[in-house]
């Protein structure tokens, strides 16, 4: 029984693995926003200045209506947590609703209300 835990928990661990290389694959580069929802309705906030660059040494950047920050970021299945460098920042995490080569849909939950943003691979 023993073994048969081990196995599956291995094959689980491989699995799991190849989908977030893939899923960093298609993260790393420069990342603009387009649109941005509350609710399913239009959010009222200019989602083209977001912007977001993630790197292949786990690093990223973001930006929003000229603040910005930088930190590292790691990636747990289809979770994405990003912890900002500046002093006693907390992890933060988002849901990957779908990545794509040139499309990015992060879900959000901010103070109760469900927001979605969905951003578009600079070139």
């Amino acid at each position: 029984m023993k073994k048969i835990l081990l196995l599956l928990f291995i094959t689980i661990s491989l699995f799991s693995c190849k989908e977030n290389n893939e899923t960093k694959d298609l993260l790393v580069g420069k990342w603009q926003g387009v649109r941005w929802t509350v609710g399913g309705k239009d959010a009222g906030r200019d989602a083209q200045t977001v912007n977001f660059e993630f790197t292949t040494d786990y690093n990223y950047s973001a930006s929003y209506d000229g603040q910005g920050e930088k930190g590292t970021f790691r990636l747990s299945g289809p979770k994405l947590y990003t912890t900002a460098d500046a002093k006693n920042k907390i992890e933060k995490m988002v849901s990957i609703a779908s990545i794509t080569a040139d499309t990015f849909v992060m879900d959000m939950n901010r103070m109760g209300d469900a927001e979605q943003l969905i951003l578009v691979k600079k070139k």
